[in-house]
């Protein structure tokens, strides 16, 4: 009697089965690539070593303050090393008052090629210089948001006077 029923029934189509097979797939395979980038994104911040320095010439780190007050200028030379592009840099000033951070504008530097920048600082409102740290961030896919390599900043302490 049982063997009567399940006869008398009709299953699906072997074309639907199929289909319903590649969406379930498709859908689990969706799933997993954005947990998996989610996961690397997670993990490593930085997946190409930059290099980037500060210059030196004759032994002297190009980083330097001059001025006073308002009209405050940080002065720096940094060159990039020959893994990737920087698409820009980020700064951060530790003074003696307040912390002063900012995206530097026109700050790209090119794998191999240095960067010269005059930025200006206001000592009244920031104080003195404690330490400087330059973030660099990098592009590298396109159509993806700059990625922050804040393991690789650059810190620089005892700035001298220009």
């Amino acid at each position: 009697m049982g063997f009567a029923l399940i006869r008398g029934k009709r299953g699906i189509s072997p074309l639907l089965a199929t289909v319903i097979l590649l969406i379930l797939a498709v859908g689990l395979g969706v799933i997993v690539m954005n947990w998996g980038r989610a996961s690397l994104e997670a993990g490593s911040q930085c997946a190409v070593n930059l290099n980037l320095k500060l210059v030196e010439v004759e032994g002297i780190p190009q980083v330097c303050y001059s001025g006073a007050g308002p009209n405050g200028q940080v002065s720096f030379i940094v060159e990039n090393g020959p893994n990737a592009d920087i698409s820009q840099l980020q700064l951060r000033i530790i003074g003696s008052k307040k912390i002063y951070m900012t995206d530097l504008a026109d700050s790209s530097i090119k794998a191999n090629y240095p960067l010269m920048k005059t930025i200006p600082y206001n000592f009244d409102l920031f104080g003195s210089i404690k330490q400087i740290k330059l973030i660099p961030r990098v592009i590298l896919f396109p159509n993806e948001p700059p990625l922050v390599c804040s393991e690789q900043a650059l810190i620089l302490e005892d700035i001298r006077e220009c």
